[in-house]
Formats: C-alpha cells, sequence, structure tokens
C-alpha cells in the first residue's frame, strides 16, 4: 500500500490545529474555499484544510497540502521541530535516487473502484473551484498530467492549468518552455493525438515529484516515488495505453487532439495577478473516469503561497546544484514566499575568497530563468527570518559596490514588470540583480553581537515566564 492523499489528511490531524483544520459547514464553490485559505493566512495560519461539504458536489475536498514550509518536511517524512535546512536536504537525497514503479493488479488499486465511461462522464461531479473574481472559469490547478514522449516512450507527469470547458473536456495550458510543451507539439508535427490521464489526489510527496526539475528523459513516477520513500504502485488506465497512480482518489483518462484546440484564461497566477489569456491550448476530450469509492477532491488556490510553495524545493535543489559547481561553500538555498518562491533566491555561502559572493550570485541566476533577484548572505544569517536577511542587507551591502544588474535576461514571462526586445512591450525578459550582503573575506569587519551560547542552551522560557 502507497501512501496517499488520505494517510496524509490523518497525519496533519493528529498534528493539531497548527497543521489541520476542517469546515463542515457547506461552502460555494465560487470563491469561498480560497477566501477561507486567504483570511487563515491573514491570521498567519497555514494549514491543511478539508472542507466537507461543496455545493453541487457530494465529495469531500482537501487544500492548502503546500501551505508552509513545515508541511513540505512533514510530507517528506520530517517532523515540524526539525530544522528547516533539513528539508531540502531530503529532498535532494532523495530526488538522486529514483524508485522504480511496481504495477499492480486493478483489483488491488483504490482508483479502480469506480469507472465512468461514455455518456456517464461528467466533470460537474466534482467540487470544481473558480478562484477569483476575473478568472475566465473554473480551474482544475493541482492536477497531474501524465503523458508519452512519442520518441523515446518515456512517461513525463507535471502540473498545468486545466479550465473546465463541458462536461466531458477541459483545457490544457502548458508553459512554451515545459516539457509537457515539447511532447505536445511533437505530437502536432507527427499530427498524431497525444493520449493523456490527468491524476487529482494524492500523498503532496507524489504531486512534489510531478514538480521535479530535471531533462525530459527523466520519468516523473520514478521521482515520486523517490520523495515518498516508496516506489508509487500504478495500474493501467483503461482507454489510453498510459499508467495510472493506483493510490490517487481520481483518474481522467483522455486524447488532445491537435487539430482541435482552444483557449483558456484570464487566470489568477502566483504572481498575485491575472495572466494573460493563452491561445491556442489543448484541449483533452474524456474517454474515462476512474475513482476511489469516496474519493477526495484536491484544489490548490493558484495565486495563494501554497501555488508557490508547492514545487519550491525543485526550484531550491536545482539553484544549489548549479551554485554548488561554482561556488563549493554554499551552504544553502531559500526561494521566500514573499519573492513569490520563483523570482527571488537567497543563496549562503561560507566566503573565503573575494568575488564569491558575486559568483554565487549570478550561478543562481543562470540556474533558474524565472529568478529575478539574488539576495548571497553569510553562513551565519538565519535566511529564514527576513529581518535578519534584511538587516544584512543594510548593515554588509554598499550599492556602488556590492549591486550588480543584467538587463535584458530571458525571464519570467507571467511576471507583470517582464518586457520585450521592445521595452515598452510586453516579453519574456527581466533585469536580473544580484545582491552581495556577504562581508568581505580579507578586510576587516565589525564583529557581530551574539548571544552568549551556554545561556542560551541552558534557558527555556517555560522556566521563566509565569503562566497567564
Amino acid at each position: 500500500m502507497n501512501k496517499d492523499l488520505r494517510s496524509f489528511l490523518a497525519e496533519c490531524r493528529q498534528m493539531g490545529p497548527q497543521f489541520f483544520a476542517s469546515v463542515s459547514r457547506t461552502v460555494d464553490p465560487i470563491h469561498e474555499p480560497c477566501v477561507i485559505q486567504q483570511k487563515l493566512a491573514a491570521a498567519n495560519r497555514y494549514p491543511v484544510i478539508r472542507f466537507e461539504n461543496t455545493k453541487g458536489s457530494d465529495m469531500p475536498m482537501a487544500t492548502n497540502l503546500f501551505g508552509s514550509y513545515e508541511l513540505l518536511g512533514l510530507a517528506l517524512g520530517l517532523s515540524p521541530d526539525q530544522p528547516k535546512g533539513e528539508i531540502l536536504q531530503r529532498f535532494r537525497e532523495r530526488v538522486e535516487k529514483p524508485l522504480p514503479t511496481i504495477e499492480v493488479p486493478r483489483d488491488k488499486a483504490p482508483v479502480k473502484e469506480i469507472i465512468i465511461q461514455k455518456d456517464d462522464v461528467d466533470l460537474s461531479q466534482f467540487p470544481i473551484i473558480k478562484h477569483a473574481e476575473g478568472n475566465s472559469g473554473k480551474y482544475i490547478t493541482v492536477g497531474c498530467l501524465v503523458i508519452r514522449d512519442p520518441d523515446t516512450g518515456v512517461l513525463n507527469a507535471g502540473m498545468y492549468r486545466h479550465e473546465i470547458k463541458g462536461k466531458n473536456r477541459f483545457a490544457c495550458m502548458f508553459n512554451p518552455a515545459h516539457h509537457a510543451a515539447y511532447i505536445y507539439r511533437r505530437y502536432k508535427e507527427m499530427n498524431q493525438a497525444m493520449e493523456a490521464v490527468l491524476f487529482i489526489g494524492h500523498h503532496p510527496a507524489a504531486v512534489m515529484g510531478a514538480l521535479a526539475r530535471g531533462p525530459i528523459e527523466s520519468n516523473e513516477f520514478e521521482i515520486m516515488g523517490a520523495l515518498m520513500g516508496e516506489s508509487l504502485e500504478v495500474v493501467p488506465a483503461e482507454t489510453v495505453n498510459l499508467p495510472v497512480p493506483a493510490w490517487a482518489e481520481i483518474a481522467i483518462e483522455g486524447i488532445l487532439d491537435p487539430n482541435e484546440e482552444t483557449a483558456d484564461g484570464p487566470f489568477s497566477e502566483y504572481t498575485g495577478f491575472y495572466g494573460p489569456s493563452k491561445d491556442p491550448v489543448g484541449l483533452m476530450k474524456i474517454t474515462a473516469i476512474t475513482t476511489r469509492r469516496d474519493p477526495i477532491y484536491h484544489d490548490l488556490d493558484p495565486s495563494h503561497r501554497e501555488h508557490n510553495l508547492a514545487g519550491v524545493l525543485t526550484f531550491e535543489s536545482s539553484i544549489f546544484d548549479t551554485v554548488s559547481k561554482l561556488v563549493p561553500s554554499v551552504t544553502g538555498v531559500y526561494l521566500p514566499p514573499s519573492g513569490s518562491c520563483v523570482f527571488t533566491a537567497y543563496v549562503k555561502i561560507k566566503k573565503r575568497v573575494p568575488g564569491e559572493g558575486k559568483s554565487a550570485g549570478m550561478a543562481a541566476l543562470a540556474a533558474e530563468p524565472n529568478l529575478k533577484i539574488a539576495i548571497v548572505l553569510d553562513d551565519d544569517i538565519d535566511f529564514y527570518n527576513e529581518e535578519q536577511v534584511l538587516w544584512a542587507i543594510a548593515t554588509h551591502m554598499e550599492g556602488d559596490r556590492d549591486l550588480a544588474m543584467i538587463p535584458y535576461a530571458m525571464g519570467a514571462h507571467l511576471n507583470p514588470s517582464a518586457y520585450g526586445e521592445v521595452r515598452t512591450e510586453k516579453g519574456p525578459m527581466n533585469t536580473k540583480i544580484v545582491i552581495d550582503a556577504t562581508r568581505p573575506s580579507t578586510l576587516p569587519f565589525a564583529d557581530r553581537i551574539q548571544p552568549p551560547q551556554k545561556a542560551w542552551d541552558r534557558i527555556r522560557l517555560e522556566d521563566y515566564l509565569d503562566e497567564t
């Protein structure tokens, strides 16, 4: 038996209100779940949320599985009291050791408990959300689309946005640089329909595997198993020649005919702004839906911090690897939610050589096209505490010496400040910035004040503070 969405929800429930919240009152799928999630965030609370009743559907719904960095650690088997730095370390260790999938018979696969085909297919049975007022419709936001490269036969899984276009079809918007876009374009060149499966609801470590960065030849199913710490169990689909995770809540099978496309958007993107409409995009026609007997629908608020945190470990790992090739003294990388998790990176190094700070920053920018700002810090800075980051910038950095700018660099086309080759036009370029907030490696600098270590280790607040 694989870990699954249910096992993770049960674990979060046992952890208490910091990690789990339940809503039994009926909510309207038009905006209400997102507003509840956002109001919790305004109170600095980021628990997994289970909605028991959504208007128009009999299914419960879970959201905010990636609401905090601690939840990412929990998904990887780390307890919340372990240092945050161990989360990226655990992720990196597991990704380096992919696990082959294990095929199980249909009668051992919960996702096959209910099979729906032909005229019975109807997406309205699911509590699919309209996330923001300006969105063009309801979207599936955290489904994992599985396709096969026609040239190599390698499976590919990724997470994209899918606007509902009717009871048996939905849009598939691929970023032009995503592997799925390359594969889809290949089917278009061959004038062949592309088979696909969209699975919804699995253990969050499996979802993180679908977001992993690697070569197009890598098999995300094997990375999902690595991150879960056990091989992913799969079962053949009913109507397409693709495997399906056996312990998924929902699997939607279908084909994308490149001769019949659609448009989608506007859509509330991770940037906090509405993204532009994309025309054309793929259109998936559903051939079958299989589910567990009592499925739990998984949703993600795309303009909430959980959208960014869902894939943050993948970005951090990629940046760490690239920086380490140029600056082996790198000790950590963190992409804060305040920087949309893809636009700003904090990089820590044990600086030994003059110029290492800028080198680390430039390597970080080269590692991830979406990255816009790289802030390089000394190893003694707690970069999970933004007070310390801003303090380091304010006291270590001088603009004329420690700030570097690279204009007209390939960047994030969804960033609302991005520009084209004509600066007044929209396009896929950003001006990249390196802020070297490290201390000099060979020159004297003021001593940082630190609390006495023995007293720090000895004193426990509960022994001194009066209870109120």
